[in-house]
This record gives structure tokens, sequence and C-alpha cells, in this order.
């Protein structure tokens, strides 16, 4: 039977959890609800053995005369985790331990060990016992107080701010059991019930909750797959309803791609294969009309969105410098630039050299025999067999300056729209602007690079927030309310960037300007990272100057100079860390974690955390900076190359402790296509 998800959006039955674990990667978001409650979480599937969710609940319920109730209900934030101990046997169960309320205020607060069985694919039995709000009904003795007599009692939850980890708390005090049966009636029918441990003793308390049986019965259907929506009988005194929908990057909505196919390979010797079906010239041209022969290639790479800024043979090579505006796949770019080349380049040359640009700076240098592709075009291992014979390498400068000269300067603009939502304000926890960002960039030398963008709002309401900041520290982001209210439509950013790089394995960056929505002044970043490794190390500077609330050209009188260190990890199979530690916006000193996962097809997700010198006390509600991202490249979405996506940051709550300058093009996110280890994963997905 397929894992379910429980009211707190965990893997699990109706309010007790199960011992499951979804497929690898799920990604979910639940609604669940019942009257005075109603509940969101979005979940996922970190590992095959961690799930993790981050919860926001309203309630009615919950507090009398005791705690400030915002549009009639209280709001709280938590975040959720479950880690499987055992996996399930023919024989033997699996077991889960996990945690609710991991970060919050401790109102939902609970803890578990839970095993679940499955029987004849049909059946699915949980029990476990539970602390915290699962162990205060028909509860016993804490079984743990054996190891210590300090597990007897559970400390009395101070609600307060919320936002610190209650390790003193978890899995103390006393101890209760719960139990859970489902029955597959069919593909789309799931029938549950459910004793659960859970007392309720603060709603009944603050405003004589029903609580008339520890049982809980219903249905769930799943009208398709990654749906499910079920009805409720809870406490017998209320009637719930849940509803949940899972994806997976690993299966994204469109199978395959839906672009163009690539041409074939063209053998230089004996082929068959109509060139001119693809737009490309029938016999390959000659080294003695290089000029031509650049304007073919050029106009040929046109047609895949990959823009040609150097050439020349020399010897039996080609040196090819490009950059990539259609893939976000990189390997994607290689390969139809290849087979670009193939169908064009004299027969005598045997290598083609390619040099992937990031802003006129070269990444990697990737050499590829054409021998290889003509030998692996029908091979059923061609992809793999393709990446093992190339070889990456560090980029090659080769006066690389003047051997994309000619390509300059450069000019591009666009329109294109902007979806930016705004959470968790209690008056309100949604908002959103919807509009138009207009914008360009002018290069006139390789690697500096002129930039500006308009955001036009269109249509929203982020400006109708009145909860303003009363926050201690200055008030380095926590009054972006002020900049939603006083310019909806502003100057997002208008730069001079310069990239180049100073050394072997070294990648610089320097800006100037207006740097991002808040804030102006000038920043410098320089990054270390081997081809052939998995760490990198890079450390940045800036000068910040706050902008005016009205998004022009005006300052504030605060300004801060700012800067940190950072380690980059690849820890393998798409997962990554990172550590940045130094000064951030409100001067202080500190360090941010991160922790990434990475699909092949470029879907990313991660959780940071951050702390600082500043107090819990003077952060104000939340305690520390946290919070977790996700990456969605259209691409995905589509099925279709592209290079955009949809980039949300979430945040329990917007505060000044650990704020940090958001500069654009940080250089670690840009050159580490060709620096990794797992880069096998997205050549075997997408070289073609």
């Amino acid at each position: 039977m397929k894992s379910g998800l429980s009211f707190y959006g965990m893997p699990g039955v109706i309010d007790t959890p199960s011992a499951e674990m979804l497929p690898d990667g799920e990604a979910t978001f639940t609604v669940s609800m019942y009257p005075d409650r109603l509940r969101t979480t979005l979940g996922f599937q970190f590992t095959p053995w961690l799930y993790v969710s981050y919860q926001y609940t309203a309630a009615k319920d919950l507090f009398e005369n005791e705690r400030e109730f915002y549009g009639g209900a209280y709001y709280d934030r938590s975040f959720g985790v479950a880690l499987r101990l055992l996996e399930e046997k023919q024989w033997t169960p699996s077991v889960v331990v996990g945690i609710n309320d991991l970060v919050g205020t401790g109102v939902f607060a609970s803890e578990y060990i839970v095993a679940t069985k499955n029987i004849q694919d049909r059946f699915k039995l949980s029990a476990g016992v539970g602390w915290g709000r699962l162990g205060s009904y028909g509860s016993f003795k804490n079984p743990l107080s054996f190891i210590d007599s300090r597990f007897e009692t559970r400390p009395e939850t101070d609600f307060g701010e919320g936002g610190t980890f209650s390790a003193s708390e978890w899995f103390r005090g006393p101890a209760a059991l719960f139990g859970s049966a489902e029955w597959a009636i069919n593909d789309k029918w799931t029938a549950l019930i459910e004793y659960s441990s859970d007392a309720y003793d603060q709603e009944v308390e603050a405003v004589g909750f029903d609580r008339a049986t520890p049982i809980n019965f219903g249905l769930n259907y799943s009208p398709r797959p990654g749906i499910d929506i079920g009805l409720y009988s809870l406490y017998g005194s209320k009637i719930g309803i849940n509803a949940s929908f899972t994806t997976n990057p690993k299966a994204p909505p469109f199978r395959g791609g839906r672009e163009v196919a690539p041409p074939p390979i063209s053998p230089r010797a004996g082929g068959t294969v109509d060139l001119a079906a693809w737009g490309l010239p029938s016999e390959q041209l000659r080294a003695s009309d290089p000029v031509a022969l650049k304007e073919t290639v050029s106009e040929a790479f046109k047609k895949e969105k990959l823009r040609l800024e150097g050439m020349e043979i020399v010897g039996d090579e080609v040196h090819v410098a490009f950059t990539n505006n259609g893939f976000d796949a990189q390997p994607q770019a290689l390969g139809r630039a290849s087979r670009i080349l193939a169908a064009i380049i004299p027969s005598e040359v045997d290598t083609f050299v390619l040099k992937p640009l990031v802003f006129g700076m070269p990444t990697s240098t990737i050499r590829i025999s054409r021998n290889d592709l003509e030998e692996l075009e029908f091979d059923p291992d061609r992809v793999w067999k393709s990446y093992v014979r190339a070889e990456v390498n560090d980029a090659e400068e080769l006066s690389f300056a003047s051997f994309i000269s000619d390509s300059y300067p450069q000019f591009s603009g666009f329109i294109r729209p902007y979806f930016a939502p705004s959470f968790f304000d209690p008056d309100q926890p949604v908002r959103a602007d919807i509009g138009l960002d207009i914008g360009g960039s002018y290069r006139p030398l390789p690697g500096l690079v002129l930039s500006g963008v308009y955001r036009q709002k269109l249509l929203g309401d982020r400006d109708t927030v009145t909860r303003m900041s009363d926050s201690v520290l200055p008030h380095v982001r926590s009054d972006l309310a002020l900049y939603d209210v006083n310019s909806s439509s502003y100057l997002s950013h208008l730069t001079a960037e310069y990239f180049f790089r100073p050394g072997e394995n070294l990648y610089a960056r320097g800006t100037v300007g207006i740097l991002e929505r808040m804030y102006g002044g000038a920043s410098a970043e320089l990054l270390w990272k081997p081809v052939d490794g998995p760490l990198a190390l890079g450390g940045e500077i800036n000068y910040a100057v706050q902008r005016d609330f009205d998004g022009g050209f005006g300052f504030q009188d605060y300004d801060v100079v700012t800067g940190h260190l950072s380690a980059y990890y690849d820890l393998g199979k798409g997962y990554f860390g990172q550590v940045d530690a130094g000064r951030y916006l409100a001067g202080d000193y500190g360090a941010t974690f991160t922790l990434s996962r990475e699909f092949a097809n470029g879907v990313r997700v991660g959780a940071f955390a951050t702390q600082t010198d500043v107090s819990y006390e003077d952060f104000g509600e939340g305690s520390f900076d946290k919070g977790f991202f996700f990456e969605v490249p259209f691409s995905w979405l589509g099925g279709v190359p592209s290079r955009r996506g949809f980039t949300q940051v979430i945040r329990p709550i917007l505060r000044d402790g650990g704020a940090r300058l958001s500069v654009r093009n940080r250089l670690y996110e840009n050159v580490r296509d060709f620096h990794d280890p797992e880069l096998r994963n997205r050549w075997s997905r997408y070289w073609r």
C-alpha cells in the first residue's frame, strides 16, 4: 500500500504517525481542516530515510485571554522530521522515530517511535509510543526513565517567541500508546481507523474542546496519482477533511524533451545523412575560408540558442567558445554544439575543444574526439561511453580576450512576467504581486556586463500590509513592508559587473551600483574551485547602503561593510553542503549553514539556518534566521529547454539578525556545472 499523510502533513493516518517513508524525492503539499483549525504543510522526502516538513497552522481553539489573536486566530509555524531506523522486511516492520514541532513554539510538540507492517498489499497496521501531545491520553511512566530519571518529567512548555530547539523536552514526561489500521478497498478508496493518544489538553482547558472518544475513522479517495482527499470523524465530535498533493522531481510532467531533435552525427567518410533537411550545409566547409566557416557555425548555433563567441582551428583541433542561452543542462548544450561542428567543420579536424562561457568568462574546457562521436552514434551505451571519453579540464586562457574580442559589444533586452508572493503576515498570511520585469544588458568587452531591471507591478496586494517592524536591531530587512507600501514598482537593480579569471582554478567578480531592492553599493567576490574536486572556497566583501523606500536612486543614512568566507562541498549523489561565516547587514557576526539536494534535471531543494551573536531576545519572534528554498526550472515544468526557472525562499519570519546582502550571479552557482563529481548524472540524462 502507498504511504498516506496525516493532518500534520507527515507520513501517517489521521492524527497519528506511521513508520513509512514516501518515494525518494517526493514533494508534498497538504491542507487539513476541521472546525476552528486550518493547517497547511509542505513536505519533502529529502533522503530515502529522512522526511522533513514545514507546517503553518491557524487555530481558534488553543488559547483564551493568554496570547494575542490576529483576525480571530492564533498562527503557529513549526517544522517536523521523521527518521527511519529500520526498513520493512518480509517478517519485520519498518520503524521510524519522529518529532513534531522540532523548531517552533511547542504548541504542537510531540515525539514518537512507531512501527508499521503491510499485510498482503491491502492491510496496514501501525503502533507506537508517543510523548508530549502524543503522550497525554492513557499515559504511563516514561519507559526511558530506566536510562535516566530525568526522562520522567517533561519541563513545562514556555511558548515564548518559538524558533528554538527545545531538546530538553524531547522524549520526556509521560508516554502513551497509539495505533492505526488501514484497508485499501481498491486502488482509489482506503478506509482508516486510529486510536489517538493526544488528549487535546490545551483545547479542552481553553475552550472546552469536546473529545468524546480517542477513536478517529474515515475514508481516503485518490482520484488520480498524486492527489488524495480524505473525510474523517474526529474524536466523536468533529468532522475533518484533508487534501494532499504530491509530485516528484524525478518524474517531470512531460516525459522526455519536447524540443526539436538534435541533428545526427555526420560521418566524414561514406556518410548518407541529409544535412540539408536539418538546415545545415550538405558538405563540410574548407578551412581555407575561416570567415565563412565561422559565420556558418554561428548561424547554426543560433538555431540551438547558443551564441558563438570565438572559433579558431589549430592543427587538427577546433577551439570553440560559446555561451549557452537555451539549455538549463550544460551537457545538452555540449551535445548540440558537437553535432553542429561535426556537420560543418572540415574533415581533417579530429578534436572539438569546447569552452563554455559565463558572462564572457571561461569556466571549463571540454575536449571531445570526433572519432568517438562517429563511433558511438548508434552504440546502445553511447551516453556513458561519451562521458568517459570526454576530457573535462579547467579553462585554458590562450589569449582568451583576443580570441573572442570580435564578438563584442553585445546588447540584449527582455520583458518577462514576475510573480512575487509574501507569506506569514498574521493579518493576512498570503499576499502576492504580479507584473513585468523590463530589463536589458550591454557587454562592451568580455567579462564586463552593464545591466538593469525595472519591475512594473500590474496587480497585487503586497502594498496593503499594515504590520510594521518592532525590531531593536537596525532595520536592515524587517522594513520590507515599507518598500512594498511605498514602491510597488521600482528599479530592481542597475549594476556594472566584471567577471574574470585571476589564475588557475580561480574566478572573480566585481559589482557596483544598485545591487538589489533594498541596497546599493559595491561588492567583490573570489572563488577557488578545482575542476576535479568536490570542495570550493570563496570570499566576498560588500559595502552596502540602504536605499530609500520609493525604489528610486535615493539612499538612506544606513551603511555597513559586510563580508563572508564560504566553503562549498559536493557530498555526492546530488547533495551539497555550504557554510558562510562573516559579518551580516545588521553588523552582527556569525555563520549560515545550508544543505541542499539537486536532481539531474535541475530541480533543487534545500534548507538553511543562521546563528549570529544577536541574542534570541533581541532577534524576536523565531529566535534565529532559518528557512528553506526550492528552485524549479521551467524546462522541468514544460519539457522545453530553458535557462530560466522559479525560485522561492520561505522563511518563518523576516528579521534583521543574520540578514545578508543579495548580490546576483554568485560565482559558485555559475561555474560548478563542470566542476562536479556527479556530472555523470546530468550528462547521462541530457547528452544528445
